[in-house]
Formats: C-alpha cells, sequence, structure tokens
C-alpha cells in the first residue's frame, strides 16, 4: 500500500529578530479536511499576530504545538496528509507517532536503562517515551500509548534540560495544554517553584522565565522577589514576553546612548494648517505631526548613513535605502508594534503619509503580514500622542538608531531679543554608541529639527 504523503507545517520566520512564536489558536482539528492557504493556526509574536495558511490541501493529520506553547522557527506545528494521498494503515509503513512528538530523527527519549532523572540522546529514536519500564529502540515504532507514557515536544525537552530539571519532576508535572500535554511554560512554573527560596512546589507561579534568571544571567538571590499571599500574579501575555525577551538583549547588545533636542514646531504648524484648509483632497495622504517628523526624519539620514545601519563585527554596515520602522499603539491592548515603510527615502510627503495611514490602520486591525513588520532600518517612536514629554527608546536590534517625539506643548521661548510663546517639541535619539558618537546624534538632532521649520519639497501653502 502506498504510504501517505505527509507535510510538515512549520513556524515561519515572522521577523529578523525574532527565533519562536507562540500557538494562540488553532482554527482546524485534527482529521479535519483544509484547502490550500487556508489559515490553519494563529501565531503572536512581540511584532506581529499572523494567521498561518495551510501549504496545501489534504487532510490535517496531527497537531504537534499545543495552544500556548512557544516553539521556535522551524519547528513543526502540525502535519497535514497530502490530499488523494492513501490513508494510513495496518500496511503503513510508517508507524503513528503521539502529538508532539519529532519526526524521525534526533529526538530525546528516556527509559529505565538510564539512571533516574536523566536525558538521553538518541539518534533515530522514532517517538519520546518517559516512564518506568518504557523503552525506545532506534529504528522501531513505539508500542501503543499509554498512561504510564509522557510526550515532550523538543521546547519543553530543551528547556528542562537546560535548566537541570530532573525526570521524575518533568514526567510528575501537570499539563495545561491539549489533552493535557505539558508545555514549555509548565516548565517554567515548576522552575519558579524549584528556584524560589521557601516556596512552595504545590503552587508554582506563572513567570515569563525561569526564576532567578533574566536574559541568560543568574540573578543573586537576594535581588529576585518572592510574591506574598497578599499580590496578584499576572502572567504576561505571549506579545509582552517577546518585546521583554527582545528589550533585555538589545539593551545587552549595544551600549545606548540619547541625545535630546527641542524643536520649534511653528512652521510644522503652519503647514498641516494650510494643508487641511484645502480639505486634503488626495485620498489616503492624511497629514499630520507624526508624518512630518518622519519626513524630515528620513532627509536628514540622508546626511548622517552611521545612523541608518547595522554592526557586524567590527563593520558598520550601511543601508542604501531608508525601511523606516513607525510604532504603532493596538487599542485593544498596551502594546506596540512597528510596521515598516520600505523605501521611505524614496516617498514624497504625501506617499509616505498614505503609506503610514494604511500600515497603522492594518495594524490596529491586526491584519499586517510578516514581511510588513521585518528588516526595518530606522525607528520612529511618537510617546508625545500620548502626552510624553520625552523619554529614552531602547533600541530595535539590529538596528543603531531610533527618534523618540515628544508631545508638542506651547512654551515661552526666546526669539531674537523678545519672548513669543511657541508650540515646542522635545525629541530624543537614542543610538548605539558603537556606530557614532554624541557629535554626530547632536547634528543629526539639528538637521531634523531645521527640516521640521522648513516647507517640504513641492509643498505649496497656497
Amino acid at each position: 500500500m502506498t504510504p501517505p504523503t505527509n507535510v510538515d507545517v512549520q513556524m515561519p520566520q515572522m521577523g529578523e529578530s525574532l527565533a519562536e512564536g507562540t500557538i494562540v489558536r488553532w482554527l482546524k482539528a485534527e482529521g479535519d479536511l483544509v484547502d490550500r492557504d487556508e489559515p490553519l493556526v494563529e501565531i503572536s509574536t512581540d511584532k506581529v499576530d499572523a494567521e498561518i495558511p495551510a501549504p496545501l490541501g489534504g487532510t490535517l493529520r496531527r497537531i504537534v504545538a499545543a495552544e500556548g506553547e512557544t516553539v521556535p522557527v522551524g519547528a513543526t506545528l502540525a502535519i497535514i496528509e497530502a490530499e488523494g494521498a492513501a490513508g494510513a494503515g495496518d500496511d503503513d509503513p510508517r508507524p503513528e507517532l503521539p502529538i508532539g512528538t519529532p519526526e524521525p530523527a534526533a529526538t530525546e527519549t528516556a527509559d529505565s536503562s538510564e539512571s533516574a532523572g536523566h536525558f538521553r540522546h538518541a539518534e533515530g529514536a522514532t517517538t519520546v517515551r518517559f516512564g518506568s519500564g518504557s523503552r525506545t529502540r532506534r529504528g522501531q515504532p513505539a508500542a501503543a500509548p499509554s498512561s504510564a507514557r509522557r510526550v515532550f515536544s523538543p521546547a519543553v525537552l530543551e528547556t528542562a534540560r537546560h535548566a537541570g530539571l530532573s525526570l521524575d519532576i518533568l514526567v510528575a508535572l501537570p499539563g495545561s495544554g491539549r489533552g493535557g500535554r505539558i508545555t514549555k511554560r509548565d516548565v517554567e512554573r515548576a522552575l519558579v517553584a524549584r528556584d524560589a527560596p521557601d516556596s512552595p512546589p504545590a503552587t508554582p507561579l506563572p513567570p515569563t522565565g525561569p526564576s532567578g534568571r533574566a536574559g541568560g544571567v543568574e540573578i543573586p538571590a537576594e535581588y529576585v522577589y518572592r510574591p506574598s499571599d497578599e499580590d496578584r500574579v499576572e502572567p504576561m501575555s505571549p506579545v509582552r514576553r517577546k518585546i521583554a525577551h527582545h528589550m533585555a538583549w538589545s539593551a545587552r547588545i549595544s551600549p545606548h546612548a540619547t541625545a535630546f533636542a527641542e524643536c520649534d514646531m511653528s512652521q510644522a504648524a503652519a503647514v498641516i494648517g494650510a494643508y487641511r484648509s484645502v480639505g486634503e483632497p488626495r485620498a489616503g495622504a492624511v497629514l499630520s505631526y507624526t508624518v512630518l517628523a518622519a519626513h524630515a526624519a528620513v532627509r536628514a539620514l540622508a546626511e548622517f548613513p552611521a545612523l541608518n545601519a547595522s554592526i557586524v563585527g567590527d563593520s558598520l554596515v550601511l543601508k542604501p535605502h531608508v525601511h523606516l520602522g513607525v510604532a504603532v499603539a493596538l487599542r485593544d491592548s498596551d502594546e506596540l508594534v512597528v510596521p515598516v515603510v520600505r523605501e521611505a527615502d524614496g516617498l514624497s510627503l504625501e506617499g509616505l503619509a498614505s503609506a503610514i495611514r494604511d500600515l497603522a490602520s492594518r495594524a490596529r486591525a491586526r491584519r499586517l503580514t510578516a514581511e510588513e513588520v521585518r528588516g526595518g532600518t530606522f525607528t520612529l517612536t511618537n510617546p508625545g500622542a500620548f502626552g510624553g514629554l520625552g523619554g529614552t527608546p531602547i533600541l530595535n536590534q539590529p538596528q543603531v538608531a531610533i527618534l523618540g517625539l515628544g508631545a508638542i506643548v506651547k512654551r515661552p521661548v526666546v526669539v531674537g531679543d523678545a519672548i513669543a510663546i511657541r508650540p515646542i517639541m522635545q525629541c530624543a535619539l537614542t543610538f548605539d554608541h558603537r556606530a557614532t558618537d554624541g557629535l554626530v546624534a547632536f547634528r543629526y538632532l539639528d538637521r531634523f529639527c531645521r527640516l521640521l521649520g522648513e516647507l517640504p519639497p513641492g509643498f505649496e501653502a497656497g
């Protein structure tokens, strides 16, 4: 009998700096028929929420990654049997693997022949089995599942092995995944219970990672907070956990420095007023302070290419175009997403306005594609939209600069020999001190502020 043609659905690369994603919700169940490109599963990362489509039509034979589980890029999420392929039966030479078991390859297995609480690497093992008396033989199909058998994903095994979690504890953990499967999050909870002094093991906390560690660095015990019974512990959302991971690593990778400047926004206010007075005739080109700032920021980068770059080893890689990331706040949460305007340096003021409006609208509707949140070379963030006067943004790796815009506030300023009331905006440029110095950063800000005080090219105030 011809064996079925099975195709793995893999975790895609959702952004250059991301190595994993979280399963939010399966849209199909095992045994369901699926069409090619039909939405199969919802994935969440710190950059984008997306639906992963089926790569081909057929039957969803196996769901490998459970809802709530965080999996690395390239990991198998599910297995689809191609449409028209012969069904698996007694004559099928390929053994049926339990949910969450890796395909035949280098997998992890433990059995009674090994010392209790240890892992063994088995080349060519066909399943992952734990429990007294169970054994996986190389190249041999495993026995039917039983109550004494537990199946673990590669992410669970890697987390447990890296943290030194004993096999006995891993087998005994309660599972929160589909069908009681143990997820990576369950292992992390167990590690908190193990590492927290005097913490009762029966009430593990839901952390963002193993307790006592941050960004892979061990934290001294006196700096690890132990929640009391009166505290309320709320697990971070998948997006929040990934933002925390990304920001912690960015702070470790780059020596951050921030330069500040104040921009007189009088001319910018006049430009917006004149543009709106004619009813903003071109569809989609809604002019705002953010758009004017983005246009000025991109134009200024042409004179300061070291800020539109990345560091690779001992070299500074200068980018031929400005792919501008614009931070957008999601209305249904306190989270940010950063869609990217491709080749923003080639767009007119109105073209940039249209692009930013389109991306922001689809970001808030959670309809961005993975391609639209990757590849940025410089980022603009606007805390001033929420009343913030200023701040020190963290670099969006592997970029070397990010510009933060503060609120526009009317203040008395000295103009010539007189005092006048002017709209003033504080801006902050955070930069990687390996790429450039404060001299370049302050010169860039000066040029940026001057461009905001000029009429944009091609703009007619009348």
